[in-house]
């Protein structure tokens, strides 16, 4: 693929998707709520904790079953428990945090080789970790997040889902045949075995070791971001130059451009409450038409939410953009490598 068409897949619009208004407001209101109440209340860290949640479980898979709606609650709702719990227990402790971090991650990596259902779940873990991991240690009760947090989540995946009933059904995966769990077993066995079959599990282990240590090595320099960018970019299946690796490292710098007219200094309450409705409505429509665009409104977002609505200096942003940039450019270089072993062996 050369060039030219890499960027026109990068700056595509897809223009098929039809929005209705609920499937913006809907989201947007159960993102920005929180925040307005938490400012009334004078507990504005909580609300942004509600609202963190609800960012995180508002990308709710649509489909018209009553009990696939319900299995994607459950689902969104364990995902997002495990990665709380997981996230507040390693906020603090330095080297040996982003160890743990690194261990988290990766045995999610090797979990969802199981099966449909780990995949998932795992693969949700894996970016809801790193996420409340940074927004954790900008707390000053880690522990305390768990509940906000959930109780954004859970509201929002089931508003959205019970929203999905009226709204026409994406199109289910056709089902597959049941398979034991000892045949599950010993098919995972024999994955750990194949480089084709745990590829992903290796790739994303390599890439966090390396954007981990850059946060060992630079504590100052806010480089979780560039784990963050691995576990948000790094997908199953095996593509040596992602689309969406362009998207993200283009729209987080455009983000941070965005975010330099608003972030430099303390808002007022009303200022903020309409900077954060703005990004929450420009998302919603985004995340349903180009991943470039919806990183662009969704940099500063989820810098407002992680860094419990402070002021961001110039420094941060400028880290950010770097460890983003570090990150894409990572996971490509360690794509084309694993790509040409799997070719070689």
């Amino acid at each position: 693929m050369g060039l030219k068409s890499h960027m026109a897949d990068v700056l595509r619009l897809d223009r098929q998707t039809e929005l209705r208004w609920l499937d913006i407001a809907l989201p947007s209101g159960l993102i920005v709520l929180p925040i307005v109440l938490g400012l009334l209340a004078g507990r504005l860290g909580m609300g942004l904790a509600v609202a963190t949640g609800a960012l995180l479980a508002s990308n709710v898979t649509l489909h018209g079953s009553a009990r696939t709606r319900m299995e994607e609650i459950g689902l969104i709702t364990l995902s997002l428990f495990l990665a709380c719990l997981v996230g507040g227990c390693l906020a603090g402790g330095g080297g040996w945090a982003d160890m743990g971090l690194w261990g988290a991650t990766t045995l999610a990596a090797v979990i969802g080789n199981f099966d449909r259902i780990a995949a998932i779940v795992t693969g949700r873990f894996i970016v809801f970790v790193v996420i409340l991991t940074e927004m954790a240690r900008q707390a000053h009760h880690p522990h305390a997040l768990v509940v906000p947090v959930m109780t954004g989540g859970i509201t929002a995946a089931c508003l959205i889902s019970v929203r999905a009933a009226g709204a026409p059904a994406a199109p289910l995966p056709p089902p597959l045949p049941g398979i034991g769990l000892r045949a599950k077993l010993r098919r995972w066995g024999r994955s750990c075995r194949s480089l084709s079959a745990c590829q992903f599990p290796l790739r994303l282990s390599v890439l966090m070791a390396l954007t981990l240590a850059m946060d060992v090595l630079w504590p100052e320099r806010h480089a979780l971001w560039a784990a963050l960018t691995v576990a948000l970019l790094c997908r199953r299946p095996l593509e040596p130059v992602p689309i969406r690796a362009s998207q993200r490292a283009l729209g987080a710098s455009l983000g941070v451009l965005l975010s330099c007219l608003f972030l430099f200094h303390a808002p007022s309450g009303g200022a903020f409450i309409l900077f954060l409705a703005g990004l929450g409505i420009a998302s919603m429509v985004a995340r349903k038409h180009n991943y470039m665009l919806y990183s662009m409104v969704a940099t500063p977002l989820i810098m407002v939410l992680v860094g419990g609505g402070k002021p961001i200096g110039e420094a941060i942003l400028v880290d950010r953009l770097v460890s983003t940039i570090v990150g894409a450019a990572l996971l490509v270089a360690v794509n084309v490598v694993v790509a040409k072993m799997m070719k070689i062996l």
